[in-house]
């Protein structure tokens, strides 16, 4: 048992009334080597404490359980964000973290072009963490490989985000002569839960543990060494990320890391976590505008599940058909079939709206009579339409 694990058995009273340099020890002990058992309640609040006191900064609060974020945000007046360590406004990153939760393509783009630049000077640093775990991987003949939050038929941002990061990044794996990433899928069996972003730290934890990620077990780890990497778009309260990190080092895995574009301050999200939903609505509202039209509209776009959400929630059903005309027909047959395999039509609040779209599919001849695909028909100046 490691000296974290061991402060959680003691009352949390006793822990806070050890001396600065004993509560620094035991943070240090399980920031240097996750454990499955530091994955535990009050573990991120003990962290974010001495982050309070002063103790540590934040770039140290994110390498608990393996962390790793680019930039920590640290929301302001007026809906505001800010860069933790430079104090500069912020505005301009959350605007393009919030279309990238819609599926915004180029800000994916973006998010991705520095993860990928982060890992290469990584990677061409001798010295850094994750070039030392790929070359102990290829020593051990171990596997790394990534795994990004849990889907079903549909993916979130992050899922898109990593799958442009892990093909960039072998690339340079692969001509540094390193063992490539293994981008590994999490199902998500369970229906996925509604309005995440939204639900505070002790309904996300409950969540996880019972509809979230379906993640590998012992026998995935059983005939090589195994590394796992968990990327995810933003931290804020840790649970997911947690939950990955418990059960793959249960199962096996040599050693865990999570990559996050972007954190938040843990003394807002810990005792708030609805600040990811005001982090997410800072350009994408729950409207809709001309600003998810465009997004909507973009060249490469693709269907994410937070976008069938707002699109097809009760609370945009009376404004749906005035939308509908201001998105490209083939996008609107994209998310239709996204949100019919996402089992969307079960769900009572979303069903008239999906309603009224096939009724507007099958007037634009995309759909027949009976809900039918119709393969190979052209939409206007769209082309052909190519579709399953």
């Amino acid at each position: 048992m490691t000296l974290l694990s061991s402060i959680v058995v003691r009352s949390w009273t006793e822990v806070l009334q050890a001396s600065d340099d004993v509560q620094l020890e035991l943070f240090r002990q399980a920031a240097a080597r996750p454990s499955s058992g530091d994955v535990k309640p009050g573990f991120r609040a003990f962290a974010a404490d001495l982050l309070e006191r002063g103790l540590i900064d934040m770039g140290e609060y994110v390498t608990i359980l393996g962390g790793t974020a680019l930039v920590c945000l640290k929301p302001g007046p007026h809906g505001r964000f800010h860069d933790m360590r430079t104090g500069h406004d912020a505005g301009e990153l959350a605007a393009i973290y919030s279309r990238a939760k819609y599926g915004g393509v180029d800000d994916i783009r973006y998010l991705a072009r520095c993860l990928v630049d982060y890992l290469y000077a990584e990677l061409d640093d001798p010295c850094s963490q994750w070039t030392a775990l790929f070359q102990d991987a290829k020593a051990c003949g171990d596997c790394v490989v990534m795994m990004t939050t849990g889907w079903r038929n549909v993916p979130s941002t992050a899922n898109v985000l990593y799958d442009i990061v892990v093909e960039a990044v072998n690339l340079k794996l692969a001509h540094l002569a390193l063992p490539t990433i293994i981008n590994v899928k999490l199902p998500r069996l369970a229906p996925p839960c509604e309005h995440y972003a939204s639900l505070s730290l002790e309904e996300r934890e409950q969540v996880n543990l019972m509809q979230d990620h379906v993640i590998p077990s012992e026998n995935f780890y059983r005939w090589s060494g195994v590394h796992v990497i968990f990327g995810d778009d933003v931290l804020v309260t840790g649970s997911t990320a947690d939950k990955v990190l418990q059960e793959s080092l249960r199962n096996g895995a040599k050693s865990f890391r999570a990559l996050y574009p972007v954190a938040i301050d843990p003394r807002v999200a810990l005792t708030d976590a609805t600040v990811e939903d005001r982090l997410n609505s800072v350009v994408i509202t729950h409207q809709l505008d001309g600003t998810l039209a465009r997004l909507l509209s973009a060249p490469g776009y693709q269907p994410i599940l937070r976008t069938l959400r707002l699109v097809f929630g009760e609370g945009n059903r009376e404004e749906l058909a005035a939308f509908l005309p201001k998105v490209p027909a083939p996008v609107w047959l994209d998310l239709y079939k996204a949100a019919l395999g996402n089992e969307f039509l079960a769900q009572a609040r979303c069903l008239p709206s999906l309603v009224l779209l096939r009724s507007y599919l099958v007037r634009l001849g995309l759909l027949d009579a009976a809900g039918r695909v119709v393969l190979g028909v052209a939409v206007g100046t769209e082309g052909v339409l190519n579709c399953l």
